[in-house]
């Protein structure tokens, strides 16, 4: 069983490039782990990471823009949170 987790500051960074970058954002969804990486995620915390947290997805299962928004601004103010489980919000259909 894996137990690895991003910091506030990784998750933080995930959600903003998931937000405002394009380019990442497709290689996030093709590619995850090399997407962390390229974000300065260890490659140690990655490989630990569920394998499901890294498996390729489609544009539909992640989360439009404005709820990545909402997610970012609730875990930027949430002072009391260390880190963050690797999870990317996802569309429900």
């Amino acid at each position: 069983m894996t137990d690895a987790v991003l910091t506030k500051k990784q998750g933080l960074t995930l959600l903003q490039e998931l937000i405002s970058n394009p380019g990442f954002r497709r290689r996030f969804l093709d590619k995850p782990a090399a997407a962390l990486l390229e974000i300065g995620v260890p490659a140690e915390t990655i490989v630990n990471l569920s394998a499901r947290c890294l498996a390729p997805r489609k544009e539909e299962s992640l989360a439009k823009t404005d709820a990545l928004t909402q997610a970012r601004n609730e875990l930027e103010k949430d002072g009391a949170q260390e880190s963050l489980s690797m999870w990317i919000p996802n569309a429900q259909v």
